[in-house]
């Protein structure tokens, strides 16, 4: 079938489908119908059933109205949240696990948000936009973040129903321990979702990457705010990343200039309220939305979220190498890192193989794990795919 047929087939097979109360032009419009067949390239059938399945997941969790409670309920739970557009108009996101509060997310925790931001920031993309961008800084990263399960079944939700969406993401300050997790997990990703992600570790590649795809402006911010999320102890400017900026300080950690300027300072607290047959309005990190409405509850730790941040800073002061502006020689290049890296990996994958599953939302679709990767396969690769897809 014609890639026109195909679109013109599926647009009426969806037409019969009940519409979803928030979004009744969702299952039908052509953006939906080209991306889902663009994934299952182009194979009519496949795109249908993947649809179909989508729109029951949308009319059941109607995302338009999630809301991250976690992060409602302990500020900083999350730290990623949108912070301007790179150089095509594609949103971007940040996260800081320097800025996070919690250290040991669920998959449940982690879709919630993850779900807030992204139909958040659809609403902030231009006609012809599809895509978004993910910046991880991996700064004051743990052993217990470091979860290769928890990464894999997050990706294979989202990817299920949110295909052709992932534009990039890049991971800045890696670890040996996560460059290793990476080189393994990897293999049970398709080979579009590996291709869009870029790791990258000295100054001189991040301010190249970042030449590449963002304005001066989003560039100047990320390299700011990164450097900001270095320091030891973390300043309550960054820690409290949901405020604008105090005293002498004129980075504001909730975002570039214009992205704080066209978006946090015109939101409205109606804004939060989702209407059928209304466009949805963009809604901010939800600790920005509670420190502008004066709401936003004290930021309080655990003992052993105490311990774990400890140990964050421990390993950041064991490890500077990994750290921006130190390094500036490391190879970026997956194949050609040493094998220390990888047995670093496979010692964490084998200690996370010992953790339960994540719960009832944990298991990934199956089509998500690629056949057609090949090469070696030791026991630590032959666990983890195990452990994983169970």
């Amino acid at each position: 079938m014609e890639k026109g047929d195909a679109i013109v087939a599926l647009k009426q097979r969806m037409t019969r489908v009940t519409p979803l109360q928030d979004e009744p032009n969702f299952a039908t419009s052509d953006e939906t119908i080209v991306r889902f067949l663009k994934a299952n390239d182009w194979k009519y059938k496949d795109a249908e059933k993947a649809l179909l399945s989508t729109v029951e997941y949308r009319r059941q969790t109607r995302p338009l109205t999630v809301d991250c409670q976690y992060c409602h309920t302990r500020p900083g739970f999350h730290s990623m949240r949108q912070v301007g557009f790179d150089e095509s108009g594609r949103p971007v996101m940040y996260s800081s696990f320097a800025q996070a509060s919690v250290h040991k997310n669920t998959v449940e925790d982690l879709v919630t948000h993850v779900t807030y931001l992204i139909e958040n920031a659809k609403v902030t993309m231009n006609s012809g936009v599809t895509t978004w961008v993910f910046v991880i800084d991996c700064t004051w990263m743990t052993m217990g973040a470091c979860n290769p399960k928890l990464g894999y079944n997050v990706t294979s939700i989202l990817s299920s129903h949110y295909p052709e969406r992932l534009g990039m993401v890049i991971c800045v300050n890696i670890s040996p321990v996560f460059h290793g997790v990476w080189k393994a997990i990897k293999k049970l990703l398709s080979p579009g979702t590996v291709s869009k992600v870029r790791l990258v570790r000295s100054e001189s590649k991040i301010r190249q990457v970042f030449g590449t795809f963002f304005s001066d402006e989003l560039s100047a911010w990320l390299l700011e705010e990164i450097a900001l999320n270095k320091c030891k102890p973390l300043s309550r400017g960054q820690l409290e990343f949901w405020n604008p900026p105090s005293g002498e300080s004129r980075h504001d950690p909730r975002g570039t200039l214009s992205y704080v300027h066209g978006y946090i300072n015109q939101f409205k607290r109606e804004d939060a309220h989702v209407f059928p047959g209304h466009p949805k309005k963009h809604l901010p990190h939800p600790n920005i939305i509670d420190a502008l409405s004066a709401e936003v509850a004290a930021v309080s730790l655990t003992p052993s979220e105490e311990a774990e941040r400890e140990e964050a800073l421990g390993a950041s002061g064991r490890d500077d190498s990994n750290l921006i502006g130190v390094q500036d020689d490391v190879s970026d290049d997956d194949d050609e890192d040493s094998d220390s890296d990888a047995e670093d990996g496979d010692d964490r994958l084998q200690e996370a193989s010992k953790l339960k599953p994540e719960g009832s939302n944990a298991k990934p679709k199956s089509e998500m794990v690629s056949a057609s990767h090949g090469g070696s396969s030791g026991k630590p690769m032959s666990k983890l795919k195990k452990w994983i897809t169970r």
